[in-house]
């Protein structure tokens, strides 16, 4: 007779995407005076920045505040050829939000592309995965995110969720103690009561 594993939450909730805040930039040389060599001039277009900074900076102003317009400002950037590794993964989670999947894992793969090693890309694309049921991809992407960022706890928690949706108790177990002991300040009512289901099939 088979064992039917019943969890506290049916499914359990995954944890949400991760978007890619701002970052240090290099300096500006000509802001300092001194004229910047290396630029690239050959294009052919004008190009007219927001008034506060680059596409980037304004698509993530808008990203933040919840205005939709963002991802027009995010493709402007990718257009320009500005932070384009993290234009694509914010684009590909605002695609992922609207339910636009297809879109969602195009744009998180060309970030990959222009960074195979992006973490948030890792992230999101393996929850986009996970929401798309196929679960070895997503195994895979959040596999790689805990690789290049081993002390996110949001990975192994839903890394534990993909483990036992394969119905590997054992790893999942391992995958929810992880997501515990790096989220000391978490509530963890949650993962507790898996924790006590998965102890009975690991």
């Amino acid at each position: 007779m088979t064992k039917v594993v019943k969890f506290p939450v049916s499914p359990p909730a995954k944890l949400g995407p991760r978007k890619v805040g701002r970052k240090r930039r290099k300096p500006d040389l000509e802001a300092f005076g001194q004229l910047n060599l290396f630029d690239q001039l050959s294009t052919s277009r004008v190009i007219s920045f927001p008034k506060n900074g680059s596409f980037f900076d304004e698509a993530l102003r808008l990203d933040e505040s919840g205005d939709s317009t963002a991802a027009d400002y995010y493709l402007k950037a990718i257009d320009a050829g500005e932070s384009l590794a993290d234009a694509y993964c914010n684009l590909g989670i605002i695609m992922a939000g609207q339910d636009e999947k297809t879109k969602a894992v195009d744009y998180l793969t060309k970030c990959l592309k222009e960074n195979p090693r992006h973490f948030e890309a890792h992230y999101n694309l393996a929850n986009v995965y996970s929401d798309l049921g196929s679960y070895e991809l997503s195994k895979v992407h959040y596999e790689l995110s805990t690789e290049i960022e081993p002390s996110f706890p949001n990975s192994y928690y839903n890394l534990g969720l993909v483990y036992i949706s394969l119905k590997s108790y054992k790893e999942a177990l391992n995958c929810i103690d992880k997501y515990i002991e790096l989220s000391p300040g978490y509530d963890h009512t949650i993962a507790n009561d898996l924790i006590k289901t998965l102890n009975s099939f690991a």
